[in-house]
C-alpha cells in the first residue's frame, strides 16, 4: 500500500509511505487463530471423553505449532518503508522486524530507475554518485511501479535531471 502526503514541516515536500500488503490484519489473523482453537478442540473433546487423552495433548501440541507458525509467517512479511523527499534531499527510511536503517541522497541527483526482469518481475532502484539503494522489495510488482511513478513525480520538481532522460 502506497501513501502520498505533504510534509506539514517542510513546505515543498511530501513523505511517500509504502508498506507491505497485509490481506489480514493482527486481529484477523488472532480471530481465525481462535475459531481454529475451537474446533480443533471440540474435535477431541469426544476422544478424551471416551479415555484417549492422548489426542488432546496431541491437538494442543499442533495449536501451539500452528499458532508459532502463523505469528512468524505474519511478522515476517510486516515492512515499511518511508521515503521522505525535499527541495534538497531524499531521506529512505526502511523498517521491518530485523532491521531498520537510514540512508540520505541530495535530490537534485537522484534517478530513479525500473530494472524490468523475467517473468515480468521489476525492481525499483534509487540510484545516485554511483551508489543505489533498492526500494519497495516487500511490495508487489504493481505497487513497485506505482512507487517509482510517484516517486519519480515528486522528485520533478527538484531534479536537476533533463526531462527525457
Amino acid at each position: 500500500m502506497i501513501e502520498v502526503q505533504d510534509n506539514p514541516e517542510a513546505p515543498g515536500s511530501s513523505i511517500i509511505e509504502a508498506r507491505s500488503n497485509l490481506s489480514m490484519t493482527l486481529d484477523r489473523l488472532a480471530g481465525v487463530f481462535l475459531l481454529l482453537s475451537a474446533v480443533t478442540l471440540a474435535v477431541a473433546v469426544y476422544p478424551l471423553i471416551l479415555g484417549l487423552w492422548p489426542v488432546m495433548v496431541v491437538a494442543v501440541l499442533h495449536l501451539l505449532i500452528v499458532g508459532w507458525c502463523l505469528r512468524l509467517a505474519w511478522r515476517g512479511n510486516w515492512a515499511r518503508e518511508r521515503l521522505l523527499v525535499g527541495p534538497e534531499d531524499l531521506v529512505v527510511e526502511h523498517f521491518d522486524l530485523r532491521s531498520q536503517s537510514k540512508r540520505s541522497w541530495p535530490a537534485a541527483w537522484v534517478r530513479v530507475k525500473v530494472d524490468r526482469q523475467a517473468f515480468g518481475d521489476a525492481t525499483v532502484v534509487v540510484s545516485c554518485q554511483g551508489e543505489s539503494q533498492r526500494i519497495g522489495v516487500f511490495l508487489p510488482v504493481n505497487e513497485r511501479l506505482e512507487l517509482a511513478r510517484v516517486l519519480q513525480q515528486s522528485l520533478r520538481a527538484h531534479t536537476a535531471w533533463k526531462a527525457s532522460g
